[in-house]
C-alpha cells in the first residue's frame, strides 16, 4: 500500500485541495483564547495550519510529521516564521520540551489504527504539555457514516493544481467490521491522462473510546465539540 503523504507526486497536490478553512480558524482561535505562545503540531503535513497559528500568536512552533515529502513542502513554504520541522512518529517522538498548545488536525488522528497506537499518541501529548497546556484534535464521528458518500460518483471533483493543472479526484472506500476503513483515492491529470493513486486506512472511533484512551494516558477531557 502506498499512502498519499509519502508520495512526492501527491504531496505537492495536498495544499491545492486542503487550504485554510473553518477548521483552521477553530484551532487558531483556540490558540489565541488559551494565550499560547508555543505550539506543537503533530501530523503537521505541509504546515499550513502550523504557520497560520504561529503567525497569529507571534510565538514559536514545531511541526512533526512521519512523511518526508510533506515536510519538504512545509520547508519550501516557510519564510521567516519561527517554526522547526521535525521528521518523526507521534507515537514515540520525545522532543524534551513542553508546549502551551499541542494539536493534531485534518483528521490525522484516524491514521492510528489500534487502541495501543492511540494511547501511545496521547502519552506523547502528555510528555509535551506545559502544566497549563491544552491538546486539541479532531476525528470523524462514526455515527455520521460519512464514508457512505466516498464513492466514485459522489466524491468526484476537479481541483486546479499548481503542479499539474486540472486534476480529477475521486474515492472508493470499504468499511470493515472493526470500523477500519480501507480507502483508495484516485487522481487523473486531465491534460495528460496520467493517473496516480493513494491507498490508506482510517479508524472510526466512537467518542467514548477516545475519552477512555485519553484518560488512560493521563489527560482530562475539557470539551467535546460536534454532534
Amino acid at each position: 500500500m502506498s499512502d498519499h503523504y509519502n508520495q512526492p507526486e501527491l504531496a505537492v497536490l495536498y495544499d491545492d485541495e486542503n487550504g485554510w478553512d473553518v477548521s483552521a480558524d477553530f484551532y487558531r482561535d483556540l490558540a489565541r483564547r488559551a494565550g499560547a505562545k508555543t505550539l506543537l503540531d503533530l501530523g503537521c503535513g505541509t504546515g499550513t495550519v502550523t504557520r497560520g497559528i504561529v503567525a497569529a500568536i507571534g510565538g514559536h512552533g514545531v511541526g512533526v510529521d512521519p512523511a518526508q515529502p510533506m515536510l519538504e513542502v512545509a520547508r519550501r513554504n516557510t519564510t521567516d516564521e519561527a517554526i522547526e520541522w521535525v521528521h518523526g512518529d507521534a507515537r514515540d517522538i520525545r522532543l524534551g520540551r513542553q508546549f502551551d498548545l499541542v494539536i493534531m488536525t485534518g483528521h490525522a488522528f484516524q491514521a492510528f489504527l489500534t487502541e495501543a497506537d492511540q494511547i501511545a499518541l496521547f502519552r506523547t501529548v502528555v510528555a509535551h504539555l506545559a502544566p497549563d497546556g491544552r491538546f486539541a484534535f479532531d476525528s470523524r464521528n462514526p455515527a455520521a457514516r460519512e464514508w457512505l458518500a466516498w464513492t466514485p460518483a459522489e466524491s468526484s471533483r476537479v481541483v486546479d493544481t499548481m503542479a499539474y493543472g486540472a486534476v480529477e479526484i475521486w474515492n472508493e472506500a470499504a468499511m470493515n467490521p472493526d470500523r477500519i476503513l480501507d480507502v483508495q483515492e484516485h487522481y487523473r491529470v486531465l491534460s495528460s491522462g496520467r493517473r496516480l493513486r493513494a491507498d490508506f486506512r482510517l479508524r472510526f472511533s466512537a467518542p467514548e473510546e477516545l475519552w477512555d484512551g485519553m484518560m488512560a494516558a493521563g489527560l482530562a477531557v475539557e470539551h467535546c465539540y460536534g454532534d
